[in-house]
């Protein structure tokens, strides 16, 4: 029987936005370039096109990627406990859906 967990059970990330935005250069290419928002409480990423994109998280704790430009976000399919690696490679792959 699965049991809802307290809002203060939740596992916490040892990794900012700024660190998930790093982690998704590594699969999005060279020409991409990352950067910390304020307070670290977002990451950004721009494409080689200069695209803008920010990953930020949802008061519920869930992560989206936005396209600045165009002002379409979508959610992050990761689970709190996911490593960086994996939610870098998710960000790599939404933002290809969000052009």
């Amino acid at each position: 029987m699965n049991r809802p967990v307290s809002y203060h059970s939740q596992p916490v990330p040892t990794f900012t936005l700024y660190d998930v935005a790093k982690a998704a250069l590594e699969h999005c290419g060279d020409q991409w370039r990352a950067a910390p928002g304020p307070w670290a409480t977002t990451g950004h990423l721009w494409a080689w096109d200069n695209t803008p994109f920010t990953i930020g998280a949802l008061p519920t704790g869930e992560l989206f990627v936005r396209n600045d430009q165009l002002g379409d976000a979508l959610p992050l399919t990761v689970k709190p406990t996911d490593d960086l690696d994996t939610i870098g490679r998710a960000v790599a792959e939404i933002t290809g859906h969000l052009y």
